[in-house]
This record gives structure tokens, C-alpha cells and sequence, in this order.
């Protein structure tokens, strides 16, 4: 166990590992990890099981966790000991090269319980595919959260490791050499996604729509979709139907699917490695030959995108679209899927599935970490750089701009959130991360942690949703990105609209 005073200077925490805490006082200790993947101090461990069987899952290997119990320094002294690095705000630690065929990635969990994922830094202090530091060694900085106390917790902050000031540091290596993938970021997605997400149209019923274990539709299923109009829905970004809309209300569902006649189906599609108007030519493949279908949608985040290319956005319509219901979609994008934003964009994602009040079920933590996980190699791999599904979100991309010229005559309904935390360490660590992602990404623009609150029905553009047709939930709601279909009036509100 290392001492750490506040000055920044370099410590040896053994096994070639050193720490540099700039304005951080307290102690720190490096773990192995032993085989099967236990620590030997299992307190320590941050990832938790759901990320632990996900790294294991998608062939991460934990080498060491790094604890340390800090408190912040006010005034730490400056000198030669303190960092080198002087416009970063976070500790430095430098652990031993692995060589070229291993990457090494950094995961953080700090005392509130917000996730990040930290790359190696090249001499630019920017994340790096497998940048080596001097003397056979690779750096990371680290955001070093100050502990705050919660006020609902009478000024004790009790965090998700029970302890004040408790950060964690997870060193985890990606082999290379076993990666075996084309040399583009994008075929990389695709490669991932045509191996382990099916694209495809299912049944989506009160009995099944919480369940993986669906078929595709088969030729009687399109017959009977056809014999009237059915209604659609389609699932966002790093999910599949049955995690993107597991908390809809059955009842809500099931008088949807009596009042559509049970015709309803949901559009399972790849998210990192198409663009949404790939995703509508490849649904379109799966439609019978001389079939048309009426349809209605219900659509989520990045869905928003692929349901108006499915009703001829950008591209010739798959279906006859009346009634397309947006939730939280990213329709005018948002800043974090820049690619100098993916970071915290994973940093997100993974806090929300594993934090936020009321936890995801077990499928959705599944299959978000595991989406997560591609994009986390991506960058290990080839660094910043644009994945086709997420590119089409950004706000400031070429995509959107041609995308949202024209407008579209489907009836368009909006669902959207400004979300504020508040109230207990959960709330916390997302606020840990308004403090230093949402400032920097979206300023004081209102936003559900993910998407902008306007952008999903109004921009500079053609795609305007009227005011009539907007449900805008306040901040007290306590609303974010993932919690929309968990709320009964939402739900209410969306039946409405779709059978009115």
C-alpha cells in the first residue's frame, strides 16, 4: 500500500505500476488478479458481475485492480513532484507494456459510482489505440472525482463501495492477436453485429415481447400483418427488441395488440455498423415479394432514425407508414456520437445500465454492456474514429443534415425528457458525470442524458413535430433515456396517439 499526500508526486504501487494523484490525499494498493477471475481483496473489485461476465464474455482479461481511499487536498503544494501533466484534471497512472499484439484499457468506478473507460494517452494527451509511453510503459489519466456528500444522506455519502472517497481502477487487457477483424472501424462493427445480433422482423405480443427466445416472422406472419394495419417497434442504439422495451406496460400492450387486431411485430436491426437507411434496405429484403404492409411505429432513440428511413426518409419506403411515435429519438442527434465524444458516450451508457434507480433487467444490461464492450475494442483497436451507426447521430455529421432536408408526410408524435439527478448516491454518479460530460457536450442545452430534449421534435430543418403532438416531461420527473417505457402515462399517452 502506497501513501499519497497531495502533491502529485510519483509512487510505486509495485509490479510496475505508479500513481500520480495530483490534490488527492490518502492511500492507494494495486491487486492481482487471480484465475477465474476473482480478486484477492473482492471489495475491491468495481467492475461488478453483470461487466465481469461481459469483459469475460468478449475476451477481456483482468489484470490488476488499483483501490484507492482518497479525499481531496484544497491547496496541494506544487513542486518537482507533482505531475508533468498540467491540463488534464486526473490521476496518472503508468502500468507495464504488454507489447503489440495486447491493448489495455482502464476502468474507473469512483465513490458515487460512475463508470468511465480510460485509453491509453499518446503525447497529446488524447486517447490512443495501444500507445506506448517511454521505457516500455502505458499511460492513462483518469478523471479524479472529488467526493461530495449527499444531502438526502444527512451529509454522509454512502457509495456504492460503502466507503468515503473509494475509487476504483480496473486494468483490463484486450489480446489483439486474437481479434480477427477487417482494418476499418466500421467493418469491424458490421463483422461483430452479422455474428452476434440477428437483423430481423419478430412477433411482438403481451406473451413474448420480454423474451429473446422469439422466432423471426415466417410467411404466415407476413400474411397476417398484411390483413390490416399493424404496428411497429424499434429499438436504439447497442439494444435488441426485447431489452430496448422490457419495462412497457403488459396491459398497455395488450390493448394495443387487441386494438391493431394482434397485429404487431417489432424490427430487430444492427446499430454500430449500418446507417439507418442501410437498416431500412436490409428490412426491406425481408418482406415477401408483392407484399405491402400499413403500418404504425413506435420507435426509440436511434429507432427514430430507422423508422422514417423504413417510411421513405432518405431512401424508398419499406412500409406505408401512418403514425410513427418518437421516444427520446435522436433525431437531430447529439453531440456524443462525435467521435472525439465516444468515450463519454460509453461512459454514459455503462453508468446508466448499472446505477440509475430501479436497475435495467438482466437483458438489458446484457446486451448494452455487450454492444458497449464492440465499441470499447473499436477504440482500443483504431482509436477515435467514426462508427458508421453512431455517426449517423451526430448532430454536427453529414448524415443528419442531408437526412432532415426534406420532410415527411407520416404523422409524427414526440416523447421527450429534460432529466435532472436528485436524491441518493445513484442520482450521484450521474451527476458526476453532468459535471464533467454534459458541460462539455451539451452545455445548458436541456437533455435526457443522451439526446437533446428539443432535438427530438424540432431543429433548423424540415423535421418539426407539432406542438400537439409533443409530451415534454419536466425535470422532476427524474426521466432519462432509458427509463421512458417504464412510466404508465407515457405508455398511456403513446396508445393514444396511436389508436385516436
Amino acid at each position: 500500500m502506497a501513501n499519497l499526500d497531495g502533491t502529485g508526486r510519483q509512487v510505486s504501487l509495485g509490479q510496475g505500476i505508479s500513481l500520480r494523484a495530483p490534490g488527492l490525499r490518502g492511500s492507494a494498493e494495486a491487486h492481482n488478479v487471480a484465475a477465474g477471475g476473482d480478486t484477492r481483496a473482492p471489495e475491491a473489485d468495481g467492475s461488478g458481475p453483470a461487466l465481469d461476465a461481459a469483459l469475460t464474455r468478449e475476451g477481456f482479461l483482468r489484470l490488476r485492480v488499483i483501490t484507492l481511499d482518497v479525499a481531496p487536498v484544497p491547496h496541494a503544494p506544487a513542486g518537482d513532484g507533482r505531475s508533468p501533466v498540467t491540463d488534464v484534471d486526473g490521476l496518472e497512472v503508468t502500468v507495464p507494456d504488454l507489447g503489440e499484439d495486447v491493448a489495455q484499457v482502464m476502468l474507473a468506478v469512483d465513490e458515487n459510482g460512475a463508470v468511465s473507460w480510460n485509453f491509453p494517452i499518446d503525447s497529446g494527451d488524447r486517447p490512443a489505440p495501444t500507445t506506448r509511453g517511454s521505457g516500455g510503459s502505458v499511460r492513462f489519466i483518469v478523471p479524479a472525482f472529488a467526493a461530495q456528500p449527499d444531502p438526502g444522506a444527512g451529509g454522509a455519502n454512502r457509495s456504492v463501495f460503502g466507503l468515503i472517497g473509494r475509487k476504483v481502477l480496473e486494468l483490463v487487457a484486450l489480446p489483439l492477436a486474437g481479434l480477427v477483424v477487417p482494418p476499418l472501424a466500421g467493418a469491424a462493427a458490421r463483422l461483430w453485429e452479422s455474428k452476434s445480433r440477428i437483423a430481423r422482423a419478430r412477433t411482438f405480443t403481451p406473451a413474448n415481447y420480454t423474451s429473446t427466445d422469439v422466432p423471426s416472422l415466417g410467411d404466415a406472419d407476413w400474411q397476417r400483418l398484411a390483413q390490416g394495419r399493424s404496428l411497429w417497434f424499434v429499438h436504439g442504439t447497442f439494444v435488441n427488441t426485447p431489452s430496448a422495451f422490457q419495462a412497457f406496460p403488459p396491459d398497455v400492450l395488450a390493448s394495443l395488440s387487441a386494438a391493431y387486431g394482434g397485429r404487431v411485430a417489432a424490427l430487430d436491426h444492427h446499430t454500430l455498423g449500418a446507417s439507418p437507411v442501410e437498416n431500412a434496405d436490409l428490412a426491406r429484403e425481408l418482406i415477401p415479394d408483392g407484399l405491402e404492409l400499413d403500418v404504425d411505429i413506435v420507435c426509440h432513440s436511434r429507432g427514430g432514425l430507422v423508422s422514417r428511413a423504413l417510411a421513405g426518409q432518405g431512401t424508398d419506403p419499406v412500409f406505408n407508414v401512418r403514425r410513427i411515435v418518437h421516444v427520446a429519438s435522436a433525431n437531430h442527434g447529439t453531440a456524443l456520437a462525435t467521435p472525439s465524444n465516444l468515450v463519454p458516450f460509453i461512459d454514459r451508457v455503462t453508468t446508466m445500465v448499472n446505477l440509475l434507480p430501479d436497475g435495467p433487467a438482466g437483458v438489458v444490461v446484457e446486451a448494452t454492456l455487450t454492444s458497449v464492450l464492440v465499441v470499447v475494442k473499436i477504440i482500443a483497436t483504431y482509436g477515435l474514429t467514426g462508427i458508421p451507426g453512431l455517426a449517423a447521430m451526430d448532430s454536427a455529421g453529414d448524415f443528419l443534415s442531408g437526412f432532415n432536408s426534406v420532410a415527411l408526410p407520416a404523422e409524427q408524435f414526440a416523447v421527450a425528457a429534460d432529466y435532472s439527478p436528485s436524491g441518493g448516491w445513484r442520482a450521484m454518479a450521474v451527476k458526476n458525470l453532468e459535471n464533467t460530460v454534459v458541460d462539455r457536450v451539451f452545455g445548458t442545452v436541456a437533455n435526457d442524458l443522451v439526446v437533446p430534449t428539443a432535438g427530438v421534435y424540432e431543429g433548423d430543418d424540415a423535421m418539426v413535430v407539432p406542438e400537439n403532438r409533443r409530451l415534454v416531461l419536466p425535470r422532476e420527473r427524474g426521466v432519462y433515456h432509458g427509463s421512458f417505457f417504464g412510466q404508465p402515462d407515457v405508455a398511456r399517452q403513446i396508445a393514444g396517439w396511436l389508436t385516436g
